[in-house]
């Protein structure tokens, strides 16, 4: 697993090997071997002398001030139990000492020190984005985020707490506000939000408490969302216990994530994804509007004609709930007959993604009330029977779509559980012709970690493909390359997408003309795409957006991504790279 920093190192300090054996001694990492050496004594074993040295100077130290007698201590380094012989700052450390019933957790990278429950498990298999402690009945996830607003409560107000402080947004939810209040937290204000999410089956941690300590002097904040089965006891003692300290060493990830093809898949599905994988040469696909009708009738046709090209994969979009949730299963089978491949995007929403502060259907499927709807679907999806692209939930790192997590309670794993809850209905239906591919940005919108899209991950095992996603609009300055767009995109999840592991397409994409005098930059960059495709050959396909965005109140076109087969210029662009493409095969 790669290392994936976050942050550029403070200045370096070392603990020395002694303070580390104390915590051998305090019997945490290997264990103490008390006075006199032997045979079978580890070298850096402490002296008894040195022992009661470092006991001394560890009380001495702030970190473990107002702790009493520490019964134990775990050091972590780089996200593992560790039991090194000396810490180094460098890295991402981490240290838990434990006192009658605290744990007090010591996060260097983060820098902050908090006292907590002793039974709360630790998971720091993600620490460049957040930190995780699990309790019988309560989890609590804490990221540190960055200020680029004008302060810290500003851009609380305008990007984290958009919706869950929105009244008409918690009625249409079933949300119930229980408080909000700000007080004063050392160095700190402290806002405290307590919600409850109604109507959750019995023994859900339907109780959401955000704690968000900010500073009108610094540039980051720490942001703590704790859901819990019932209020939480302990909240007054841990916002009291939390104190900031100097930040030191580099968070890295920590976790295996490795792909694992489905055992019930059919024969056909395997087939196709086995080529796909192992494909040197990259396709084309479209998604086209209309597509029922003038698309696929007329539009298509008419690209393929003027560009000696046949598209292997077309894409349509479904919405939950839509025509009562029934599949064009005829036009599905027309596009098996012509040999192409389905690329289906379901969505969580029903308002296209655009009434945001209205109803949202994640957190009706996260209740367990759309069991039935999702069954329906799994069985449509089993009854067409050929193998097919199935992404759920695009672009849900964003803040633009029904079932990103600003829109369902600030919180991604909404939709991790969801995700898992499809993926099962699925194969509880025997629909096994379904190849998933989890799709965000390429940059998470709004930034921050608590939106970060690695929050999102589903488990490996829930899904087989990775999409990237990233458009030239044609209002940038200089057009960026598809290349180097796509290798940037290929680095920023290197931590868990593995160049020769998992294959990654192109869902979607397109580059536009701006405001329409950039056609002949739109032109030259589709000719050097198709060109540069080789360059990337972890990407097997991409799918052309041809629809434009349009500003709801002119109507009038914002970005110009459709293909205007009228353009001869256009079609001589994609006839010429489409050309190189086959020329490869």
């Amino acid at each position: 697993m790669k290392q994936n920093k976050r942050r550029p190192a403070a200045r370096l300090n070392r603990f020395t090997a002694v303070t580390v054996a104390a915590a051998l001694c305090l019997g945490l990492l290997s264990g103490c071997a008390g006075g006199g050496e032997t045979a079978d004594t580890p070298k850096n074993t402490p002296t008894e002398e040195q022992l009661t040295a470092v006991r001394d100077e560890l009380m001495k130290q702030s970190q473990t001030e107002g702790l009493g007698d520490i019964t134990k201590l775990e050091f972590y380094e780089d996200g593992e139990r560790s039991d090194a012989a000396e810490m180094n700052i460098a890295k991402d450390n981490k240290i838990l000492y434990y006192a009658g019933d605290i744990k007090r957790v010591v996060n260097y990278p983060d820098g902050y020190i908090l006292d907590l429950p002793q039974d709360w498990a630790p998971d720091f298999s993600r620490s460049p984005i957040r930190v995780r402690y699990t309790g019988e009945d309560i989890t609590l996830t804490i990221t540190v985020e960055s200020v680029f607003e004008a302060s810290a409560e500003i851009q609380l107000k305008k990007w984290v707490n958009t919706y869950i402080l929105n009244d008409s947004w918690q009625d249409k939810n079933r949300v119930t506000q229980l408080s909000l209040e700000t007080r004063n937290a050392g160095e700190f204000k402290a806002q405290v939000i307590k919600l409850k999410l109604e109507d959750m089956p019995e023994g859900s941690q339907d109780h959401y408490t955000y704690v968000n300590f900010y500073s009108d002097t610094r540039m980051e904040f720490y942001h703590f969302l704790f859901k819990s089965t019932a209020p939480v006891e302990q909240l007054d003692d841990i916002i009291a216990s939390f104190q900031r300290i100097p930040s030191k060493g580099i968070a890295v990830y920590n976790m295996d994530f490795h792909l694992s093809e489905p055992e019930n898949w059919s024969k056909e599905t395997a087939d196709l994804f086995s080529r796909v994988r192992n494909s040197r040469t990259y396709e084309f696909g479209i998604f086209q509007s209309n597509l029922e009708s003038t698309g696929y009738n007329s539009t298509i046709p008419a690209f393929e004609k003027r560009t000696n090209y046949t598209f292997p994969i077309i894409s349509q979009y479904i919405h939950f709930g839509k025509d009562g949730g029934t599949l064009p299963l005829d036009f599905y089978r027309r596009l098996n007959e012509d040999g192409r491949i389905l690329q289906l995007s379901y969505q969580f929403t029903d308002s296209n993604n655009s009434q945001l502060d209205g109803y949202s259907p994640m957190l009706d499927i996260y209740r367990g009330e759309k069991d039935k709807e999702l069954r329906r679907l799994a069985r449509q999806i089993k009854e067409y029977g050929e193998p097919i692209f199935f992404r759920l939930n695009n672009e849900m790192s964003t803040d633009w779509t029904s079932y990103c997590a600003s829109c369902n309670m600030a919180d991604p794993d909404i939709f991790v559980d969801t995700w898992v809850r499809l993926y099962r209905i699925c194969e509880e239906e025997g629909a096994n012709n379904m190849i998933w591919i989890f799709n965000p940005t390429s940059e998470s919108y709004p930034p921050g970690n608590w939106s970060h899209f690695f929050n999102y991950l589903p488990p490996a095992e829930y899904m087989q493909m990775f999409g990237l996603t990233a458009y030239v609009s044609g209002y940038e300055k200089e057009f960026p390359s598809w290349k180097d767009m796509y290798q940037k995109c290929i680095k920023a999840n290197a931590p868990f997408f593995q160049d020769d592991e998992w294959p990654m397409c192109i869902p979607e994409y397109a580059c536009g003309q701006g405001d329409g005098t950039r056609k002949e930059e739109q032109y030259a960059w589709i000719e050097q795409a198709f060109a540069d495709t080789h360059l990337l050959p972890q990407i097997k396909y991409g799918v052309w957006f041809s629809t434009n965005d349009y500003d709801p109140d002119t109507g009038e076109p914002v970005n110009r991504f459709s293909i205007d087969i009228r353009d001869r210029k256009l079609m001589e662009a994609f006839r010429r790279g489409l050309s190189q493409i086959k020329a490869g095969e």
